[in-house]
């Protein structure tokens, strides 16, 4: 097996740059622009991608994204994140923070992701030295080096790492058109309020009669509430762990932060004793964080808890999807109302000036059937895609070190060492 540097196994090793005019140059259509929030472990995250006009990207020719390109992030909080470039996004180009690594003919494009991969740990050790802020830069990435096996066991590692990535992509999928259902369900009953009459009539186009809401200036169905958030289900702001206890080994209790939320995922634990059961997440509570990009989803884990600036709302009155789709409006407006230059921040004063339209106990019935089912496909996916996760990543350093060796292409392991639970 040889050893040897990136940029010798590779055709372009490059990043980007910022578009004239910032984000004032951003289109809601357009070429791709990769940001560093777009770059996630062995994910590519669609959500915030940003769009450029043809004359900003030919000013960005010498960062052109090509398929099976791979992304790695070189600065910031997401440093060393990594992925393969989606089809479906091209054309694109990257900024600044994005370094784009197209490998040449010697090495498989799915092994240089897994190897990068599992660089990471490294990658993370040395990306701060020589400042305050965490970086890799060109010259450290060309030169890191990288243990090549023969081309077939390349190929057979990066299919093995792929096809599990493939089954986890398949299931986001999933979940997105559950929820693009539940969504269309939601528009037409509770925005276009063409729920179902008592004869099976959509109610507003067929004459139902609306009356005006002061509290949310527009006109409602007759008989329906308007509530503060506050009281249509159970608000629960985060603990404040100390962060000397924080690891990231599994030792203690798993600490949600906001960073965790959309992915489902756990990044620290901590180890004090004692915290109060009131900031332990349930199964379907929607999680929001309460900084930056105020991210908000469900959460699929027992027995993880709440960390500061983060807030779960858990189902009393009104099922968690009708929950999230009543607040989400709320939350996009508060984002979009803070400043380029700024964090964006909400407050328990912001959360109580939400109102909350309530419908009859007969509608919410109906709805709470259709939304409990979805609900529970989206979490069932989301916890197989956890222990896929774990999988892969239980895998990925045994494989890059020799100590499980894919077989033939009957995919069966061949071990070099005596590993159970495969």
């Amino acid at each position: 097996m040889s050893k040897l540097s990136l940029k010798n196994i590779t055709k372009k090793i490059g990043s980007g740059a910022t578009p004239t005019g910032g984000q004032n140059a951003y289109q809601n259509s357009g070429i791709s622009l990769i940001r560093s929030q777009n770059v996630h472990d062995f994910a590519f995250l669609k959500n915030g991608l940003a769009y450029i006009n043809e004359e900003q990207a030919n000013n960005l020719n010498n960062v052109i994204v090509l398929e099976n390109d791979i992304l790695l992030n070189i600065t910031g909080d997401s440093i060393a994140r990594v992925c393969k470039v989606p089809k479906e996004i091209l054309p694109a180009r990257v900024n600044q923070h994005v370094m784009i690594i197209r490998a040449s003919s010697a090495v498989d494009s799915n092994y240089l992701l897994c190897y990068l991969q599992f660089l990471k740990p490294y990658l993370l050790k040395i990306c701060g030295v020589g400042g305050t802020r965490n970086a890799l830069t060109k010259d450290v990435i060309e030169n890191l080096l990288v243990e090549l096996p023969n081309l077939s066991i390349q190929n057979n590692i990066g299919l093995l790492i792929d096809n599990i990535n493939a089954k986890i992509e398949l299931n986001n999928r999933i979940n997105a058109e559950l929820e693009q259902m539940a969504k269309t369900l939601y528009d037409y009953w509770f925005v276009q309020f063409d729920f179902p009459n008592k004869n099976g009539r959509p109610y507003k186009s067929s004459g139902g009669k609306m009356v005006w809401s002061e509290e949310l200036k527009r006109e409602v169905p007759e008989g329906w509430e308007v509530k503060s958030l506050f009281n249509v289900c159970n608000v629960q702001y985060g603990y404040p762990f100390s962060t000397e206890f924080f690891n990231s080994e599994g030792i203690g209790k798993p600490v949600i932060r906001i960073r965790d939320i959309l992915e489902n995922s756990i990044s620290n634990y901590s180890s004090q004793l004692e915290i109060d059961t009131k900031y332990e997440i349930k199964i379907g509570d929607v999680l929001i964080g309460m900084d930056g990009n105020f991210h908000i989803n469900y959460w699929s884990k027992r027995n993880c808890f709440l960390n500061q600036r983060v807030v779960k709302l858990s189902e009393t009155l009104l099922p968690s999807i009708y929950l999230k789709y009543q607040v989400e409006p709320f939350i996009q407006l508060r984002e979009k109302s803070v400043s380029r230059t700024t964090v964006g921040h909400l407050s328990d004063k912001d959360l109580k000036s939400i109102k909350v339209l309530v419908p009859p106990t007969s509608i919410l019935n109906n709805i709470r059937i259709l939304y409990k089912n979805s609900l529970d496909q989206i979490l069932k996916n989301n916890n197989e895609n956890q222990k896929l996760t774990e999988l892969r990543d239980w895998l990925l350093p045994m494989l890059m070190n020799g100590q499980v060796k894919v077989g033939d292409g009957e995919g069966e392991f061949r071990k070099s060492r005596a590993i159970k639970g495969i």
